[in-house]
């Protein structure tokens, strides 16, 4: 699917999969409703924002794609609830390139990098999520990320439970983290 220049519409209870590129495309001010999808086995991302495009996603299952299950780029500012996002031969969500978003309520579960990055002046709010046994860390933010990282229960990864690097500047409260591999 690939939805831009302003464009709507309610998409519900899909199946996208094997597709060589992203399974859905959101772009240029575009504000789909996606409900009940089940977005996997994709050879790029399995759903990607970017260049302002908006949407809001819940109930999606979100799983082994090549590269992250929800990237966000380029100011684009998704609502993503309640999803399951895991398996990803990569990351769960990356945000990166001034992204934003709020991810509500999800799980992001057994991704092989961490369940969500966030780099390079992106600023999304990550809020009562369960993020755990991810092959790397919970959450990973660099090179200059931001965030509102609170009410998370992060646990059982393989690397640290939250890791802040290189000029980032998130606020991170009231979350649990917890039964990690290495540190909190």
């Amino acid at each position: 699917l690939y939805i831009t220049d302003h464009a709507q519409g309610i998409y519900e209870g899909n199946e996208i999969s094997g597709n060589a590129l992203a399974g859905i495309w959101v772009k240029n001010h575009a504000n789909p409703i996606m409900r009940r999808n089940h977005i996997h086995h994709g050879r790029d991302v399995g759903i990607f924002t970017f260049d302002n495009g908006l949407g809001f996603f819940e109930e999606n299952d979100i799983h082994n794609n090549r590269i992250a299950g929800f990237e966000v780029k380029a100011e684009a500012d998704p609502t993503v609830v309640n999803c399951e996002i895991h398996h990803g031969q990569t990351g769960g969500i990356y945000v990166h390139e001034k992204g934003r978003g709020v991810f509500i309520e999800n799980r992001i579960h057994s991704n092989n990098f961490a369940g969500v990055w966030i780099t390079s002046q992106s600023n999304p709010t990550i809020r009562k999520n369960e993020i755990y046994d991810g092959h790397q860390g919970g959450v990973y933010i660099f090179g200059d990320g931001r965030g509102l990282i609170e009410h998370n229960n992060i646990y059982g990864n393989a690397l640290a439970g939250i890791q802040i690097r290189t000029n980032s500047d998130p606020i991170v409260r009231h979350n649990k983290i917890h039964h990690g591999q290495h540190g909190g």
